[in-house]
């Protein structure tokens, strides 16, 4: 049975009770307000089918006509404390800071507060009324809803799926819109659900003090106020509201638990104001660019007879730091590189060592609470745009068409309440797609079958806990490339695959750069991976780059020992069997700031006495001055010595 038609049967009970509400004055026996003194307390009959009151009025009428009363009023009070509630905690979760602080304050304030109390107040003020009602009861009723979606949302904020759709050029009001509201929502539709009983129990305790539904209206409470009193001499009183009270309830709960299960919700905005199509196509095959030079190091790093012009990224010493006890502590410390038009730069180091928050620093990427300085700019056209403090605004328009990411975390990437082509259906309309929704699913599966995927139509139907990793990677490549980016960043493409699934994605990667022409940054701890697409590599330890330069010449001749630690930890075919993997000694670095100087000196088998105390720059090696390292021959007594030590490493 498809979803929506289990949802609808689900809350056919509750729309039940609504449409009788609503013709309550076709079906009512009636007048509710008909009093006949000589016919009061009439039990069941055939002419008054839920016998009459103490004033002769007939039950049933009466019933159907607080059923439109009741339920009016329930319906009005959730909604004005669930928008309120549900926006308030929502914006407050996603915005954070002082927005966040002073909204939970508030709330903090309205829950301590009796909430009857707050009502009569109000009431007292403005006097009695439906409208005042239901002002009094949603303040008393707003503030449970803000705190579920703030939690709800303060949970999902650091998500890579929302930093996914940042990437993608979502903006905050679509990002809280479409992706947080909902999830907020679900958990506060099942909370609405059982607050139902405590609005209608609260409009009557106000009804019968005077302040609520002003008689002689009928009104579900009212009634079980009057029936209270006869429950042992006239059961029908009190017994048919009471039953009415717990089956709109109850009915609620059912259909609050089918709406927090959650099914794919498509927008409404798509069928109330659908557009003509004009959807981004994926380019056609180009001639691809050579890739004959390499990165320039230091500052830029960039090939000797490259022109300026064809540097796309170019990043100068950018350095990430976190708040700590008593200030602030580098993660990332004066990193540049340079990456050319349809050229690939890998950054790899070992966990912990700054080349993720390099490569992601530029686009805003990171926590809110990370501290960003130095410089990245992109080259749009003839002139550069300076990403490094870019305006919300501005970065939508490079994130997600301009530049597109691939995260590690490939399951964690994606929401799992929706299906895989919905989620390539948001790249789309986010990178300028517009249209219905078929049109846009037609480029979705264009996209899915362009990263590989034999079947696009049924993927597109799958959830992500049904792809395997690999499958789930080849998605992240479509919603990266959908918005035609001229740069590509994979964070750990191939992490958690094995080795043949990683040759056959790394392959894709390198199809994909070729026939898109695009520039891509790499981030990977395997040199042996990097090496089937790079061409040119910055090896990054303790935050900072230790050595870079072109591909074949950083490989072929490594002047860092860092860098001779990570080749020598590269299986080689043709070693004798029982042949021991060489290992560094000692633990890796923290981070920039642990030491004045080398981070790696206590772990270096060349080190001498000024490596611990003098912070080493990149400088050129050899006779490519493209090849540079942060370990030059001066830092040893002997250079001699230092090529002996190095010559040790290899076991020469």
């Amino acid at each position: 049975m498809p979803a929506p038609v289990r949802t609808a049967l689900v809350g056919l009970p509750l729309a039940g009770f609504a449409i009788v509400g609503l013709l309550a004055p076709v079906l009512a026996p009636a007048d509710p307000a008909a009093n006949d003194l000589s016919a009061g307390l009439l039990p069941p009959s055939a002419d008054h089918l839920l016998g009459t009151d103490q004033l002769g009025r007939d039950q049933l009428s009466r019933l159907l006509h607080g059923a439109r009363i009741s339920l009016a009023v329930t319906a009005a009070v959730l909604l004005v404390s669930v928008t309120i509630g549900v926006l308030a905690g929502a914006v407050a979760g996603y915005l954070g800071g002082w927005v966040d602080r002073i909204v939970a304050r508030v709330v903090d304030m309205a829950v301590s507060l009796p909430g009857m109390l707050v009502a009569l107040a109000v009431i007292g003020i403005r006097g009695p009324g439906v409208g005042n009602l239901v002002v009094a009861m949603s303040l008393w009723t707003w503030a449970p809803y803000a705190r579920i979606a703030r939690a709800r949302v303060a949970g999902l904020r650091a998500s890579p799926h929302l930093d996914a759709l940042r990437l993608l050029g979502a903006g905050p009001v679509r990002v809280i819109g479409r992706h947080l509201l909902p999830r907020a929502l679900a958990p506060c539709l099942v909370y609405a659900s059982t607050d139902v009983g405590s609005i209608v129990l609260g409009v009557a305790t106000l009804s019968f003090l005077g302040l609520g539904i002003p008689p002689p209206q009928a009104e579900w409470g009212q009634m079980l106020i009057e029936g209270r009193a006869y429950l042992a001499s006239a059961w029908w009183l009190a017994y048919p509201p009471g039953i009415a009270i717990t089956a709109v309830v109850f009915a609620s709960n059912l259909l609050g638990e089918r709406l927090a299960v959650g099914d794919e919700r498509p927008s409404v905005l798509r069928w109330i104001l659908p557009a003509r199509l004009r959807v981004p196509r994926p380019r056609r095959p180009g001639p691809g660019v050579p890739a004959t030079g390499s990165t320039e190091a230091t500052a830029t790093v960039t090939s000797r007879a490259a022109a300026d012009d064809d540097v796309l990224l170019r990043v100068r010493n950018l350095s990430v730091a976190y708040p700590r006890a008593g200030g602030f502590r580098r993660a990332v410390a004066d990193v540049s590189y340079a990456v050319r038009r349809g050229e690939t730069l890998a950054i790899v180091g070992e966990s912990g060592s700054g080349k993720t928050t390099s490569a992601l620093a530029p686009f805003g990427l990171l926590d809110p609470s990370a501290l960003v300085s130095g410089s990245a700019q992109l080259r749009t056209g003839p002139t550069a745009r300076e990403l490094v403090g870019l305006a919300l605004l501005q970065r939508r328009r490079v994130n997600g068409r301009r530049v597109g990411v691939v995260f590690q975390d490939s399951l964690a990437v994606f929401d799992p309440l929706r299906s895989i082509g919905a989620h390539v259906d948001e790249a789309v309309r986010n990178a300028g797609g517009r249209g219905r929704r078929a049109a846009v699913r037609r480029v979705s599966e264009d996209l899915l079958r362009l990263a590989g995927l034999p079947d696009p139509t049924a993927v597109a139907g799958q959830y992500p806990h049904q792809l395997s990793g690999g499958m789930r990677q080849r998605v992240q490549i479509a919603v990266a490339i959908a918005g035609e980016p001229e740069l590509l960043v994979a964070d750990e493409p191939t992490s958690a695959l094995d080795v043949t699934v990683q040759a056959r994605l790394l392959d894709l990667l390198g199809q994909l750069r070729d026939e898109l022409r695009m520039a891509m940054v790499v981030v990977s701890h395997d040199l042996a991976v990097v090496t089937r697409l790079a061409d040119a590599v910055a090896v990054m330890y303790a935050g900072r780059i230790v050595e870079y330069g072109p591909l074949d010449s950083v490989v072929r001749h490594p002047d860092h020992p860092y860098t001779r630690g990570l080749l020598d930890a590269v299986p080689r075919p043709g070693a004798a069997p029982g042949t021991r993997f060489r290992t560094m000694a000692g633990r890796s670095g923290a981070g920039p700031d642990d030491t004045s100087g080398c981070a790696f000196a206590p772990r270096c088998p060349i080190a001498v006495a000024g490596c611990g105390h003098e912070q080493p720059v990149l400088l050129a090696v050899g006779p490519d001055p493209a090849h540079r390292s942060a370990c030059p021959p001066t830092r040893t007594a002997d250079a001699s010595l230092r090529r002996v030590a190095i010559g040790d490493l290899d076991g020469d």
